[in-house]
């Protein structure tokens, strides 16, 4: 009896007083050329609440043993050279929120990744729950809305891309004949965690049109993919 009692005591205890843990999932995927986010959410003991930290995200290299830094919020020189510029934090690390955003991701950035959190004077502790990356080709296309088109008619095409990554911008551009050369606006919405990227193109078809081919294509600093109409 005192034995339990013991027990639920110090269960107790460490739920007031907060110990080391975190959330993160064991899988993500993301598609080459665009962002991966790996979330993340991580207590520690509660008297280190009102301390300066820092956080540190580690790519693992199982096969050479070794882990290289992917993110350094205190020390962004200290990150690996292939991560440097692309990484960042899209939450805010003082609300315990340590979600990790790779920009531009490719297939070398596919692999294992941990967080770590030093709060300095030997407070520090790597949160070994591994999240394992999947790096998959690019396959997401714009989409075209047909309109009517009635030749000697102006007509406005639209052409929509939505992403969840905030972080390096797509372009949306048109192949038109020849001797239409493509006049568009473009727009940028957001509702909740989605990014609509608008481009609407104006047109007047004529006769010798008929037939030939719209193009919408959405473009990535290293990817590309397009919608035909």
């Amino acid at each position: 009896m005192i034995g339990r009692s013991f027990f639920l005591l110090s269960l107790l205890q460490a739920v007031v007083s907060g110990q080391w843990s975190a959330d993160i999932p064991l899988d993500v995927t993301a598609q080459n050329g665009l962002c991966a986010r790996i979330p993340c959410h991580y207590s520690y003991p509660w008297n280190l609440n009102n301390e300066p930290r820092t956080g540190i995200w580690f790519n693992s290299d199982m096969q050479n043993n070794k882990s290289s830094v992917a993110f350094h919020s205190g020390n962004p020189s200290r990150e690996s050279t292939k991560f440097q510029h692309r990484t960042r934090l899209s939450g805010v690390l003082r609300d315990n929120d340590c979600s990790l955003v790779i920009d531009n991701v490719t297939q070398q950035d596919a692999g294992r990744y941990y967080f770590r959190v030093d709060f300095g004077g030997g407070n520090s502790y790597s949160y070994h729950l591994i999240t394992q990356l999947r790096v998959t080709d690019f396959t997401d296309k714009p989409m075209i809305f047909p309109a009517e088109m009635v030749a000697g008619q102006p007509v406005n095409v639209t052409c929509i891309f939505n992403t969840t990554c905030n972080g390096t911008a797509p372009t949306l551009t048109w192949d038109t004949p020849a001797d239409e050369p493509p006049s568009a606006s473009h727009s940028v919405t957001q509702q909740g965690d989605t990014q609509t990227y608008t481009s609407v193109l104006y047109l007047t078809p004529a006769p010798k049109h008929h037939g030939q081919n719209l193009t919408c294509r959405v473009t990535y600093p290293t990817v590309s993919s397009e919608q035909i109409l």
